[in-house]
């Protein structure tokens, strides 16, 4: 099955991922990438073409420019570069597989929190316990913005929620969403390497999903799905009118 496929390919690049590493610049920007980013990507591309060689891979470090196809691996072997980078827990290794034109399974691992995330069509599960989003009254939800600038949307959302986190990692956010320590997340870029895992693993949880122009986002109930959907959409929209 290929979610077990999922879980023995993460949990050797997980072991991988304790090596000895080097930080480097990523291209122009203020993003970082380190050495064991693409050692691991390596492993688990070389795993997906032994096995699965009919199908596509779209991966942050190497397969960036490849497309979502109805058969393929999406990868991102370190999300969180920076936290990892600095020696932060805030990190994980996610990986997700699409056939026939579905998502079917993914994994999110957390090594520095001990915390194993997967998903298929039984459920989501965080080590190997069944878990499921939490509702709460929405002035309570906590929930994330992440991609470009949050803080316009976080303030047109405080008026529901105050509650706003920064994680600087989706897998981790999303992971949090579907085990219910959080309550919703958008995503404001198209890097599906940074969203596929984990918006199937909170699907699987229970929670709302919605793929929208310029954002995807997951939230414990519909309510609390209008307004982060409404508000990033008119911030969107705002900065485009500018």
């Amino acid at each position: 099955m290929e979610i077990d496929f999922l879980k023995k390919i993460v949990k050797e690049a997980e072991r991988m991922s304790r090596q000895s590493y080097e930080v480097h610049q990523k291209g122009d920007d203020e993003d970082l990438v380190t050495s064991l980013d693409t050692e691991i990507e390596r492993y688990l591309i070389t795993q997906i073409n032994e096995h699965y060689p009919g199908f596509d891979i779209v991966s942050e470090e190497y397969n960036a420019k490849k497309a979502v196809t109805d058969n393929c691996f999406i990868i991102d072997p370190i999300d969180g570069t920076i936290n990892f980078a600095n020696g932060m827990p805030l990190w994980g290794i996610q990986i997700a597989c699409r056939k026939n034109g579905e998502t079917i399974a993914s994994v999110i691992d957390l090594p520095d929190l001990n915390e194993f995330y997967y998903a298929d069509q039984t459920g989501a599960y965080l080590n190997d316990k069944k878990i499921s989003v939490r509702e709460v009254p929405i002035k309570n939800a906590v929930y994330s913005v992440l991609g470009g600038d949050p803080f316009p949307v976080m303030e047109r959302i405080r008026q529901f929620s105050k509650n706003h986190r920064l994680l600087h990692a989706s897998c981790v956010t999303f992971a949090y969403v579907a085990s219910g320590r959080m309550h919703g997340a958008v995503f404001r870029k198209e890097q599906p390497w940074d969203y596929g895992p984990g918006m199937f693993l909170c699907q699987m949880a229970g929670a709302k999903v919605k793929h929208a122009r310029g954002f995807h986002t997951v939230a414990m109930n519909q309510e609390l799905m209008d307004i982060l959907e409404r508000e990033t959409a008119r911030d969107m929209k705002e900065g485009d009118d500018d």
